[in-house]
């Protein structure tokens, strides 16, 4: 059982720093990126990871369709928010 708690903790804890990593990573593109507009495909509004999107579309399905969702998760999340979106 402390091997469990261990292990569990641990992931915990490599999940979190991943997190970290991914937020700053998407907070450079962001920035990098600017205001980018493609035309046809409109304004980036975020970016965002692929294993929090999935993640959330296990948890809650259809939940990026959802503007109310995405209002909320960005302002959660400011760091996947994109530079020119306020």
């Amino acid at each position: 059982m402390k091997n469990l708690d261990r292990y569990l903790r641990y992931e915990v804890d490599m999940e979190k720093s991943q997190l970290a990593m991914r937020e700053a990573q998407c907070r450079k593109e962001n920035r990098e990126m600017g205001s980018a507009r493609t035309d046809g495909l409109g304004q980036l509004k975020a970016s965002i990871p692929a294993r929090d999107y999935f993640r959330w579309h296990q948890f809650k399905p259809g939940c990026w369709s959802d503007k109310t969702f995405i209002k909320e998760y960005l302002r959660d999340n400011p760091s996947f928010k994109a530079q020119a979106i306020t």
